[in-house]
């Protein structure tokens, strides 16, 4: 009987027990790899800390608002002052020294001590602008629409600004606008700078021989300033003839009065 070789057989054997040992327990280089990031020591990112400066900057852009009440204050501040005209006291003695009405309407001239800026009112109701003269010292032009001839004492109200907000002054005042306009001065004639009509116009006798009538023409005036404002006029021309003409506004008026220059 022939005996078969076992010794492949054996070694077969061996080599797949080899095998599986092997597999069982795996490769040395596999394990490192599913093990190594368990093991990473390397630092941390450092983002993580990125957190905190954030958080500054958040807290910086909130203190940039407090300003804000502050200037919320100072712009409500600026609204409560308020213009108030510096108060004038020259219409106390003021007075009006010469006045014009007609179809267009009616001109005052005021005498107003110290009067520098331009006023707005009313003259017995009726709308009054008024302007100094920018050429004559404590002069004031008022300015009417209405045709105010007929009665001489006015009422006047003087505010200061256009929408008639502070009163200046309120009073009457003497206008003279109850006496009818002089006729027009003839050439050659001297006349006073005063209100007076035809009425107060006395004419002188002409000698029948006199031939030189209004030659060497001379006037004398006298100027009167009374308590109440009135300026009156007494006034004698004279020429080669004699007595010529007067004009006469004192006639019979009594009281208090001071000597003037021309009324206007």
């Amino acid at each position: 009987m022939r005996i078969k070789p076992t010794l492949p057989l054996t070694c077969f054997i061996l080599a797949t027990l080899l095998f599986l040992l092997a597999a069982c327990e795996g490769p040395s280089f596999l394990t490192v790899s599913k093990t190594t990031p368990i093991f990473d020591e390397s630092p941390a990112p450092s983002d993580s800390v990125k957190p905190f400066p954030l958080t500054t900057a958040t807290a910086t852009q909130t203190l940039t608002h407090t300003p804000s009440p502050t200037a919320e204050n100072t712009s409500t501040a600026t609204i409560t002052p308020t213009v108030t005209p510096t108060k004038f006291f020259g219409f106390e003695d003021a007075r009006v020294f010469q006045s014009y009405a007609d179809i267009t309407g009616t001109i005052f001239y005021f005498i107003v001590p110290g009067v520098a800026a331009p006023y707005y009112g009313t003259v017995d109701g009726y709308e009054l602008t008024c302007e100094p003269d920018p050429n004559q010292e404590n002069l004031l032009i008022c300015r009417s629409e209405e045709n105010l001839f007929g009665t001489n004492l006015k009422d006047f109200e003087f505010f200061a600004d256009e929408d008639h907000t502070f009163l200046v002054y309120e009073g009457a005042f003497v206008t003279y606008l109850h006496i009818i306009p002089a006729t027009p001065t003839p050439a050659g004639f001297i006349w006073p700078r005063a209100d007076f009509s035809p009425a107060d116009v006395a004419w002188g006798y002409t000698p029948p021989n006199c031939t030189e009538r209004g030659v060497n023409l001379t006037c004398e005036i006298e100027y009167r300033l009374y308590e109440d404002n009135s300026c009156l006029v007494g006034m004698s021309c004279f020429d080669s003839c004699g007595h010529y003409y007067s004009v006469d506004t004192i006639k019979s008026r009594s009281g208090a009065y001071t000597f003037s220059g021309p009324c206007w």
